[in-house]
């Protein structure tokens, strides 16, 4: 008798072509991209924005805040959304609210056109981030391939980083703050094309979205960055703050109690009993934070302290830029060989050393001195992020590998979020107070001391090796 195939090899849909699957993954690293081009390029524009439209200090942040704070409040649910009806197709829907949004800004006379048009970037950076990480986490099944693809996927963020001022500079060379936003229309609308074409669809069956976790995770975020912002300017001992703050605190718990009671969770809370899940969650918080907040410390440094021209100043950032983008794909080499323990322990003891160095930067520093700082901190960083999105998504099982994704993407973009909220916040009254130079070195110090606590935790309970690898 003639044996019969294996059930489940031959119902296993075929392999992607090699070429087709490396197309449709140039394609989501470039949604990756754009997203990212728009953080540092909001950044890189503050001081002209201001100028054109007599922002105040909190508004200048709530500019400077809000795309992430959306981002961070729907990443989840986008990435369930996706699940549901396909994440090739709110991939594609997010890249269009991209460039929507992005077109919003540009035509914006106003401080509400630029944040409302912020805003609506933030959502499509939400559909865009958690359904980019499935799409490539489901074409490369195998754990160490997966990590190397997820090295690279994250290293594109650098890319996008790096782009955004150094574009914003070119373009403010010969026109206005308005036309920085063009980039990501562009970009946007590249992706939008291309996708239905070479992106593979792909879908988790069985998910449901979960309004009652989605409407407190916003308010959550939300009156948490209100009080960080208003806070920081009024005095946390204010109302309106304190306030905010205790509705912060009872929508996360409300959050809490509904997920561990639901049957379909937006944020599946059985995967923090895995430990090295739940570190790793909380080191690319960390990294995210110091990434973010470095970027924007260095950029109001170049411009501010040594009033650089913001030309000048993207040229500058690449000393961050490239060491982080050069570093990000040996990380997934330095996993296979030391583990993600030693790795992740590596970057974050690098990351804290260059940030702890910047406590002592002024007007008067050599630029290459400098330069070595933030290349240290770069290099630090490239060993810290990716390896810490693939160590959360390699500590679970492959078929939570989706909900894994997104919930990394959600601690990495809180922390970046509170990384703009919190160092603008810092700046802001340091300028207000006549020391602006004392805040700047406050501003770094606190990622340095997150990144301490990064190294301590990598070291003691991550996973060395990807699970089942």
């Amino acid at each position: 008798m003639t044996k019969l195939a294996n059930p489940a090899v031959a119902l296993a849909p075929p392999p992607a072509r090699t070429a087709g699957r490396r197309a449709g993954f140039v394609v989501v690293c470039l949604g990756q991209l754009v997203m990212f081009v728009n953080i540092t390029q909001i950044t890189t524009v503050l001081a002209p924005i201001q100028q054109d439209l007599g922002l105040s200090g909190s508004a200048l942040v709530w500019v400077a805040s809000i795309y992430s704070m959306v981002l961070a409040s729907l990443v989840l649910s986008a990435g369930t959304v996706g699940d549901i009806i396909g994440r090739r197709r709110t991939f594609a829907a997010g890249a269009a609210l991209l460039a929507a949004g992005s077109l919003s800004v540009f035509l914006s006379s106003g401080a509400t056109g630029v944040i409302l048009g912020q805003a609506v970037m933030g959502v499509g950076g939400a559909m865009v981030l958690p359904n980019s990480l499935a799409l490539v986490t489901h074409a490369f099944p195998d754990p160490h391939r997966r990590t190397s693809a997820v090295g690279i996927w994250v290293a594109v963020s650098g890319v996008g980083l790096a782009v955004g001022p150094l574009a914003a500079g070119l373009i403010l060379q010969h026109h206005s703050w308005h036309a920085v936003f063009l980039v990501d229309v562009v970009l946007g609308a590249a992706v939008l094309l291309l996708t239905p074409f070479l992106v593979t669809e792909s879908r988790s069956p069985g998910r449901h979205l979960d309004p009652p976790g989605l409407v407190l995770a916003v308010v959550a975020i939300g009156a948490l960055n209100y009080t960080v912002i208003e806070g920081g300017h009024g005095g946390y001992g204010q109302p309106k703050a304190l306030g905010a703050a205790l509705l912060a605190a009872a929508a996360l718990a409300a959050f809490i109690a509904v997920e561990i009671r639901t049957r379909t969770p937006m944020l599946n809370l059985r995967l923090f009993a895995v430990r090295s899940f739940s570190a790793a969650n909380l080191i690319a918080f960390i990294a995210q934070y110091g990434f973010v907040a470095v970027a924007f410390v260095q950029v109001l440094y170049f411009e501010r302290v040594r009033h650089e021209s913001i030309l000048a100043t993207g040229v500058l950032m690449l000393w961050l830029m490239a060491s982080y983008v050069l570093a990000s794909p040996l990380s997934s080499r330095a996993v296979r060989r030391f583990g993600f323990r030693a790795t992740l322990a590596a970057g974050a003891l690098l990351a804290a050393a260059g940030t702890l160095l910047m406590t002592g930067q002024s007007a008067t520093t050599p630029t290459l001195v400098v330069g070595g700082w933030m290349a240290l901190f770069g290099t630090g960083a490239g060993l810290l992020l990716p390896p810490s999105t693939a160590a959360a998504v390699v500590s679970v099982p492959h078929s939570d590998g989706g909900m894994a994704g997104g919930t990394v993407n959600l601690f990495r973009q809180v922390g970046g979020t509170l990384g703009s909220s919190i160092t603008g916040t810092v700046l802001t009254g340091g300028a207000a107070a006549g020391s602006f130079a004392g805040a700047l070195h406050t501003a770094v110090l606190i990622p340095a001391v997150g990144a301490l606590a990064a190294a301590a935790t990598a070291l003691l309970f991550v996973r060395n090796r990807p699970a089942g690898g």
